[in-house]
């Protein structure tokens, strides 16, 4: 899960760490992630205060070079991990979808890797991607790329249509947006307006 980035339109703070309904925005994702995937990992930049996260009972991985994108990190977890399938979502997006893994998984088996898209644009940051193609991106990485939607171009991966489940994307940006889920929260009622912006 990457959690690296920063709210600047929220006040340069963390934006899964938000609180709503009492809890951070991450543990929404971390909630809703427990029942799809073996291992949760989060994805820090350098800097990111470890005691804070480390408090969510998942793994923690540091972005091995700092200041990279969202990139940086994701070829930072695939280091790690040594699993066949690797899901990346943001950690800002607090309706997750709770069958996120099974709607990309038939895509994913037949390509090698499966994006989401949700009807408008593609979801660049949400893939699951299994081994042969997790090495991919790390080369592409390496050879000085530092945007996914680069490799998804590159490669010509084409997009899942998750249109269904377009309000699973939503994520945090603003004020705004934060007072809204934090009503939304409250009656467990998905918001529909928002699009997801960690998108590189």
């Amino acid at each position: 899960m990457l959690c690296g980035g920063q709210g600047r339109r929220l006040g340069d703070i963390e934006k899964p760490l938000v609180r709503a309904g009492g809890r951070a925005l991450v543990e929404f994702v971390i909630e809703r992630l427990r029942p799809q995937a073996s291992r949760i990992v989060l994805s820090l930049g350098a800097g990111q205060n470890q005691s804070v996260w480390r408090s969510f009972g998942c793994d923690l991985i540091v972005d091995a070079e700092p200041d990279q994108g969202p990139l940086g990190g994701l070829v930072s977890c695939i280091a790690d991990s040594s699993a066949e399938w690797i899901l990346s979502c943001p950690g800002d997006a607090p309706w997750t979808a709770l069958n996120l893994v099974e709607a990309l998984s038939k895509d994913a088996r037949a390509r090698g890797v499966a994006v989401a898209h949700d009807g408008k644009r593609r979801q660049n940051l949400t893939l699951l991607i299994g081994r042969e193609k997790a090495e991919s991106l790390a080369r592409f990485y390496a050879g000085g790329g530092r945007a996914v939607f680069r490799w998804h171009d590159a490669n010509a991966i084409p997009s899942t249509d998750l249109s269904e489940i377009a309000s699973s994307f939503v994520n945090i940006n603003t004020p705004a947006d934060l007072k809204a889920f934090r009503r939304s929260a409250d009656s467990a009622t998905p918001l529909r307006f928002a699009q997801n912006d960690n998108n590189k």
